[in-house]
């Protein structure tokens, strides 16, 4: 990426325009009477008119130069500058080197319009043409007083604009970064619902199924009540859990994975193999864990058929089986593609693949120091 000091100014805003058109107008006001004195040292009442025309076509390429030409491209702000330089270069042959402070004018608008590179290399020829002009003339003395003024303010109006143009870039980025920003936050709430209503969901029409087959089958209303009641215990967890994710505060444990995970798998007669503490996983580990559990509970529940489900943990690593029926190409969808991610974020892979002798294999493994991945 190339920055603004080697390609030029950043475009001005309208604001921008009015604000350096306002500045110049300024300055030019302050020197008039220095502009007076240098064109009425002039002998010959004809030069004079010149130098005149000349000084007043001078000014006005100068003020109007930042405003019109800001956001050109680079041959028209070099084309101006040129112009500027070229009059101011005329007019300090005609009035001598005494003047040479003139040039300040050209140099301030090449300072803005152009790059860094190309001011310096305009601003030392600029400066000290008038110098050594005065030396050959033997009159140098009040020479060092005006290469001080136009290189000393050439650099000032050059780290203006640098720092004006860096804010720019600063604020383009922090914008840039707001939505980037936006986007990521959007991903993860929408990866987070997806976690919760697909667990959550898959839970409660297992209930649901049961109470309805409970009613059909036996007429026992009191188990059917009981699984209404879970039922409506789910459906609240389900409603707090949205809300605490779109309110940014809702956090997954691995040992409560597991008791819903043992929970569902009992709704959908699974037989659940499941370990009776976390105590070995790192801890740093258990959150993202606790989602490949998630996950991998709620697909073997939705698609298997399966008759077992087997979680094995690890100190960096947690595997989800089970013996149900698995295609021979597994195609990932939204949720084991967001489980993905959530394991690129923790410094871990995520495998998927069918098991030896039927059914599904989930692994999730985070290296430790010093481990290949």
């Amino acid at each position: 990426m190339r920055t603004s000091t080697e390609t030029g100014p950043t475009p001005p805003t309208p604001r921008g325009r009015a604000l350096s058109l306002s500045l110049a107008l300024t300055f030019c006001l302050f020197t008039l009477p220095q502009w007076v004195d240098a064109v009425g040292a002039v002998q010959d009442g004809d030069t004079r008119a010149v130098v005149a025309g000349t000084a007043v076509l001078y000014a006005l390429v100068c003020v109007a130069a930042v405003p019109l030409a800001g956001g050109a491209r680079y041959p028209v702000r070099a084309a101006v500058c040129l112009v500027a330089l070229a009059l101011g270069g005329a007019l300090v042959v005609r009035l001598g080197p005494d003047a040479s402070w003139v040039a300040l004018f050209a140099l301030a608008v090449s300072a803005v319009l152009l790059p860094v590179r190309s001011v310096a290399l305009l601003t030392v020829p600029a400066a000290a043409a008038p110098l050594l002009w005065a030396l050959v003339r033997g009159d140098a003395g009040g020479q060092f007083s005006n290469l001080v003024l136009l290189v000393s303010s050439t650099a000032a109006v050059a780290l203006l604009r640098v720092a004006l143009d860096a804010n720019a870039e600063l604020r383009a980025a922090r914008g840039e970064i707001a939505v980037l920003a936006t986007a990521r936050e959007r991903e993860r709430v929408a990866r987070d619902l997806h976690d919760i209503l697909g667990h959550s969901l898959t839970a409660i029409t297992l209930k649901a199924g049961v109470a309805r087959r409970v009613l059909e089958t036996s007429g026992d209303t009191g188990r059917a009540a009981g699984e209404i009641a879970d039922l409506e215990a789910l459906a609240r967890a389900a409603l707090a859990d949205v809300r605490a994710t779109v309110s940014g505060y809702r956090t997954v444990t691995l040992a409560g994975e597991l008791a819903a995970g043992a929970s569902a798998l009992a709704a959908a007669g699974i037989a659940a193999d499941l370990p009776g503490a976390v105590d070995d996983v790192d801890p740093a580990l258990r959150g993202v864990f606790g989602y490949v559990v998630r996950e991998a509970v709620t697909n073997a529940v939705r698609h298997s058929a399966a008759g077992t489900v087997r979680v094995r943990l690890g100190p960096r690593s947690v595997e989800v089986e089970d013996d149900g029926r698995a295609e021979t190409g597994v195609r990932p969808g939204n949720g084991l593609r967001g489980l993905a991610e959530r394991m690129r974020e923790a410094g871990g892979t995520l495998e998927v693949r069918p098991r030896g002798g039927g059914g599904l294999l989930v692994r999730a493994h985070v290296p430790g120091t010093g481990e290949k991945r």
